[in-house]
């Protein structure tokens, strides 16, 4: 529902509360026992989810795969492993610009190994007196802008908890990417 301007969002919330107020005494019973009403306002062009089937974090259990073929491929989410290469996470037709980004980093890297790939890489150690972590993060929010990530940013903070020596903390890493993600929207 849009409003040309707030007076007009204000008496319709009023009309709102004052139909609640009525139905109060025909549901009160109902209400006690925990069957409210709720009211949930988004601002215009916010995103929202009004239901959430499971929600897991990192470090948490992953849930079991829906289905198993005949290989032994699941179709379910699968947790990362030590070996998945951050190019897992994004999609394949932004190779070139990931590729970019990654070699950007290896001059800061502490141990890397020139003969692997870019797109092979598994773990990244940052030499923090060399490279600034906001560098990093805000290369991989500009790779999130251009639509290249495939996983969300919650996933993405918990491989580089896992994978990276940027932070062990998959709380800070998540804050920091979304802290970043802001400047690209």
């Amino acid at each position: 529902m849009n409003f040309d301007n707030d007076e007009e969002a204000l008496e319709f919330i009023n009309r709102l509360l004052e139909r609640m107020h009525l139905l109060e005494n025909e549901k009160r019973e109902e209400w006690k026992n925990g069957k409210g009403i709720e009211i949930h306002i988004y601002k215009p062009g916010s995103q929202h989810v009004d239901h959430v089937e499971n929600q897991y974090f990192c470090g948490e259990a992953s849930p079991k795969p829906k289905k198993v073929s005949k290989e032994g491929d699941t179709s379910g989410n699968k947790p990362f492993v030590d070996n998945t290469p951050l190019s897992a996470l994004f999609r394949k037709t932004q190779n070139g610009e990931l590729r970019k980004v990654i070699e950007s980093w290896r001059p800061y890297l502490i141990g890397d190994d020139t003969t692997v790939d870019a797109l092979a890489m598994t773990h990244f150690e940052f030499d923090k007196d060399r490279i600034y972590s906001n560098k990093v993060y805000r290369d991989l929010c500009g790779l999130d802008a251009l639509g290249a990530l495939q996983v969300s940013l919650s996933q993405l903070a918990c491989y580089l908890a896992d994978h990276s020596n940027l932070s062990r903390s998959y709380a800070s890493l998540y804050q920091q990417l979304k802290n970043y993600r802001s400047e690209w929207t």
